[in-house]
């Protein structure tokens, strides 16, 4: 029973992690799907559980630039931080990701960004799959553009544990998909320089809840200048 609880407070804070891309719309209600499998490593402490999120992204769907529906392809990695209680089942998590690749016309494209997601707005569907909601920001990079993104994520999720390297943690490989909902938008050009202290105010989260490592992190992505 012990191991259940644990494997869904796990899948309460892992379940955010997934990829995006597909279904073009216009920038107002863009929405972007995917699939991702990820890695999450546990430590314990009584009732108290901290977890470390690995995965790789495989990114691919379509951009509507002009009224003009264009493909691309990424690939890329998310990280993340989530913290929670076995005893309660409540947990939140905290990603950051970044892919790169290309459209359809050849010109390169880069998505990096953030996402959240905590158990009060988590459905399990069984000990070892389950639902959840969260919320989302990423920022699109184009060769003379800059596309904001924010809104609401939904995630599904399934589970297991596997033979840990470090015998003082468990490790829990995770699959699962994705459905990103723009709830706002904003378009830039690229060559106009960041404002973080600016940006920080768009960002769609409480800031003091994020881990000020990885909310730094986060920045220092948001901010840099897109890879030559």
């Amino acid at each position: 029973m012990g191991k259940v609880l644990i494997c869904s407070l796990l899948l309460v804070m892992v379940l955010t992690l997934a990829a995006m891309a597909d279904e073009p719309q216009t920038p107002s209600s863009q929405v972007y799907c995917g699939d991702v499998t990820e890695t999450a490593i546990l430590w314990f402490a009584g009732t108290s559980v901290t977890t470390e999120i690995h995965g790789d992204f495989a990114l691919s769907g379509s951009l509507t630039i002009e009224d003009e529906a264009i493909p691309f392809a990424t690939c890329g990695e998310i990280n993340g931080f989530g913290e929670g209680d076995t005893a309660t089942l409540t947990g939140v998590m905290w990603t950051i990701f970044t892919t790169a690749g290309t459209l359809g016309n050849g010109e390169e494209v880069e998505i990096r960004g953030g996402l959240t997601v905590d158990s009060g707005d988590y459905l399990l569907a069984t000990e070892a799959t389950g639902e959840g909601t969260g919320t989302f920001y990423m920022m699109i990079l184009l060769t003379d553009a800059r596309i904001e993104v924010a809104g609401t994520v939904y995630g599904s999720a399934s589970g297991s544990f596997v033979p840990s390297d470090d015998p003082y943690t468990m490790q829990l490989d995770v699959s699962g998909t994705m459905r990103f909902e723009a709830t706002s938008t904003m378009h830039s050009l690229s060559n106009i320089p960041i404002d973080l202290g600016t940006l920080q105010e768009r960002l769609p989260w409480d800031l003091d809840m994020w881990p000020e490592d990885l909310f730094s992190k986060l920045l220092l992505l948001l901010g840099e200048s897109p890879t030559p």
